[in-house]
């Protein structure tokens, strides 16, 4: 835990995270203001539809772009808008929204989406400019040699991925605790008053966000980085990685964020194995869960247990997948994801309330962790001039396969069991991440082989100069042949 203190003493990054937390307060307000708001006008159905369809199309139809966008201006400033934006829609819905389905829900529901879509990357771009050099490095040791003046790769590393983990614990806290707090102040006081509170946590993150940036400086020089110049895979390296980029649309811009991802092989690899598991795992056998648990006469307060369990490990695997680092972090990584498997098998083989909560907090622990070491691979192995773009993408791969894949959950349900479902889901996690761990690139998590430093040639040692030899030195030489 000792580095986890070391970077909640960075005031900046400190900053930066209750700046985030308070905003993830306002995101759950503003699901539970509209559910509220529907039920006491009588047609709750169709205004939360459209009100979370509004929000999902705009999130999940711009992300790609966002990330192109964030790759050419301040990211501090995007983040900036995206909070200002989203406190403004909040006071005019608390203002002038009735509670009936019009055109003031849907601009609000549209705006929370875009700006989601824009603070969610920008976030993983601010985050390692607030720490203060050498924020991951141990002390100096007891009248050891003097430490480097840069952090070295591996204090980089381990710097880099604790504050990933322990950022995402404390959103992790915040998405446990905001629905509660949403839900208890809305019906205390009415919608109105929820919006209001909401628009300040995102008046309040947007304050925090700006200082916590405040020395946010440019990016390098394209032209320096290379650290994904060469995939290892033999593939020739793209020339767009070679300098500066041109200026070109913002579409052919975020097709670059997939095809940096594409070109790194374990992210290759770690894309393709998500969209499996969200697609035909996670997406239908989050639809059967609750269906199973009904059918077994488990009540719904049994749903809802497990559920928190699941969140509260997800606030533990954050924090442990910060601290996994070297050459074999991609085999915990996948290791630690493999539990969700078992997540998923474990209410068809247990009807203990204790042994499923168990089991839902390991596969958070393991979902959590995951997610956090391969964040800090995606920042290490991709060029810095293309962060926003595959950050944007990856969470795309993610989020654009969840709906599917619960569409298709609700289809199987016409023609399987949902424990039938739910068995599928486990086997198939599991087979597939043990698949993943077969490749060594995916297995370090690089795909830049770690070769020993090159032993120094021996040097000669310098000839000793030979004296003169005098005249009669020669001579006798010759008298003695």
């Amino acid at each position: 835990m000792g580095i986890y203190l070391r970077l909640l003493r960075s005031g900046r990054f400190a900053g930066l995270c209750f700046g985030q937390a308070v905003s993830l307060l306002g995101d759950a307000f503003f699901p539970i203001i509209v559910v509220v708001a529907a039920a006491r006008s009588g047609t709750a159905a169709e205004i939360v539809g459209a009100a979370f369809a509004a929000r999902f199309i705009a999130l999940g139809g711009v992300v790609l772009f966002s990330g192109a966008l964030l790759d050419r201006v301040n990211p501090v400033t995007a983040a900036v808008t995206a909070d200002a934006t989203r406190f403004l829609a909040l006071i005019a819905l608390a203002l002038m929204w009735d509670g009936e389905l019009d055109a003031i829900l849907l601009t609000v529901a549209v705006l929370i989406g875009l700006c989601e879509a824009v603070s969610e990357p920008a976030l993983l771009l601010i985050a390692p400019r607030t720490l203060p050099p050498r924020a991951g490095a141990g002390p100096r040791p007891e009248g050891g040699p003097a430490l480097p003046s840069g952090p070295t790769a591996a204090d980089d590393e381990a710097a880099t991925t604790a504050m990933y983990g322990l950022l995402e614990g404390m959103r992790n806290i915040s998405g446990i605790v905001g629905p509660t707090l949403a839900a208890t102040l809305v019906a205390v006081l009415d919608s109105s008053a929820g919006a209001v509170a909401a628009a300040a946590a995102f008046g309040l993150s947007a304050v925090a966000t700006r200082w916590a940036g405040a020395r946010f400086a440019g990016r390098p020089p394209a032209a320096k980085e290379h650290p994904s110049a060469d995939p290892g895979d033999g593939t020739p390296p793209d020339p767009a990685d070679q300098g500066e980029e041109p200026r070109e649309s913002l579409a052919r811009s975020a097709l670059a964020g997939l095809a940096v991802l594409w070109r790194v092989p374990w992210l290759r690899q770690m894309q393709i194995l998500a969209v499996v598991h969200v697609l035909l795992a996670v997406g239908p056998w989050m639809v059967a869960l609750p269906v199973f648990l009904i059918e077994e006469g488990r009540s719904a307060s049994v749903y809802g247990f497990v559920l928190g369990a699941f969140a509260i490990g997800t606030v533990v695997g954050a924090l442990v997948g910060g601290r996994i680092t070297g050459r074999r972090r991609g085999l915990y990584a996948l290791a630690l994801l493999g539990l969700f498997g078992v997540t998923a098998l474990s209410p068809v083989f247990t009807g203990s309330v204790l042994l499923l909560a168990a089991a839902f907090v390991a596969g958070g622990i393991g979902q959590q962790a995951f997610d956090v070491v391969k964040m800090a691979g995606l920042r290490r192995e991709v060029p810095e001039r293309l962060h926003g773009r595959a950050f944007s993408a990856d969470f795309f791969f993610s989020f654009a396969s969840l709906p599917l894949g619960q569409l298709l959950g609700a289809a199987m349900l016409r023609f399987l069991a949902p424990g039938t479902i739910m068995l599928w889901a486990g086997l198939l996690v599991l087979v597939t991440t043990a698949a993943a761990t077969l490749g060594a690139d995916a297995r370090r998590f690089s795909s830049r082989k770690t070769r020993p430093e090159p032993e120094s040639a021996p040097v000669a040692a310098p000839a000793t100069p030979r004296a003169p030899r005098t005249e009669g030195a020669r001579d006798a030489d010759a008298d003695a042949r």
